[in-house]
């Protein structure tokens, strides 16, 4: 049994799910990644706010309709690891555990949007975020709210952040 707390009050949450051993598989799952969510929301409803899926490693923004978000991850975790196994990929997928942040406040929420959607650069993975596509950046995007070339250097927000 593990021997760590978890502390669950509502509101958004950030979380980072790690591949095991970090093996860079998640990517080539981006799609089913996508239908594990749809799934966990359907069993444990939830308000997606953004997530990015680089290869070993997934950041979520989340809002549960109750404060239990470990439920929302286990349903996700499972979900996607039997999806996973039925297509004759073999696990361990994940690591045991995940990070959480518990969003303080907007200026929280926000920080860790810009997070979120800098990661890929962050990680060497692309120029800039728009350039990514495992990522909810560009609906963010759309709705007006990062400029045309956010991204191009690290926000100031966000520099020396390291969750996770």
């Amino acid at each position: 049994m593990p021997n760590y707390r978890r502390h669950y009050r509502p509101g958004p949450v950030f979380v980072t799910l790690v591949a095991h051993r970090r093996q860079p598989w998640l990517v080539d799952h981006a799609a089913q990644i996508s239908a594990s969510m749809h799934r966990a929301h359907a069993k444990h409803p939830f308000r997606h706010h953004a997530h990015v899926v680089p290869p070993d490693h997934l950041h979520w923004l989340f809002e549960p309709a109750d404060t239990d978000f470990s439920s929302v991850v286990a349903a996700f975790k499972r979900d996607l690891t039997w999806a996973l196994k039925a297509g004759g990929d073999i696990g361990p997928f994940w690591q045991g555990r995940f990070y959480d942040h518990l969003i303080r406040d907007d200026d929280d929420l926000h920080r860790h949007l810009d997070y979120i959607h800098y990661n890929p650069v962050k990680h060497g993975h692309c120029a800039r975020p728009g350039d990514w596509r495992h990522s909810s950046f560009h609906t963010w995007l759309e709705r007006g709210a990062y400029p045309d070339g956010w991204g191009a250097s690290e926000p100031a927000g966000i520099a020396g952040m390291a969750l996770g």
